[in-house]
């Protein structure tokens, strides 16, 4: 009697398992890779909304750059935050969460509280005691490290 051949023998079975082993292992990190290029983008969007909107507080505000969170325009109604798209920060790719802004009053500083993702405003005097006419801004990546681009206008 002879016998019909039908299925996959088990060697089969195991050569497209490692096949699909394969393709994965290489897949995984260029996957992994891509997304925190993805990641690292829209921190540098978020870099950019904040810089117009930074921009937008100094053109009501005659030129002077917020000091910290609580810094008025001349108006004495409009906040940095306030000024925003939606009234916020926009959101850490890292972490899901609103970026919590850090301020300072150090170039280069980068920001503390929301490491991985976050954003740091650093304004100064451009003469001691006088207005806060200089600032940067500073992004960080996915494993803390200070973006190549920084903003500002100093």
């Amino acid at each position: 009697m002879i016998r019909e051949s039908r299925g996959f023998t088990l060697i089969e079975l195991m050569i497209v398992v490692i096949m699909i082993g394969l393709l994965a292992a290489i897949a995984y990190p260029l996957y992994n890779n891509f997304s925190n290029r993805a990641r690292v983008a829209s921190v540098k969007s978020n870099m950019h909304t904040l810089h117009v909107t930074v921009e937008d507080f100094a053109t009501r505000n005659n030129g002077t750059y917020p000091q910290n969170a609580a810094s008025t325009t001349l108006e004495g109604s409009l906040t940095l935050m306030s000024l925003l798209p939606a009234g916020s920060m926009p959101t850490n790719p890292f972490t899901n969460a609103s970026t919590s802004l850090d301020w300072s009053n150090a170039l280069g500083t980068i920001p503390a509280t929301d490491p991985l993702g976050g954003v740091s405003l650093n304004t100064v005097q451009g003469t001691p005691g006088g207005v806060f006419d200089t600032y940067e801004i500073v992004g960080t990546d996915h494993q803390a490290v200070p973006l190549s681009l920084i903003l500002g206008n100093s």
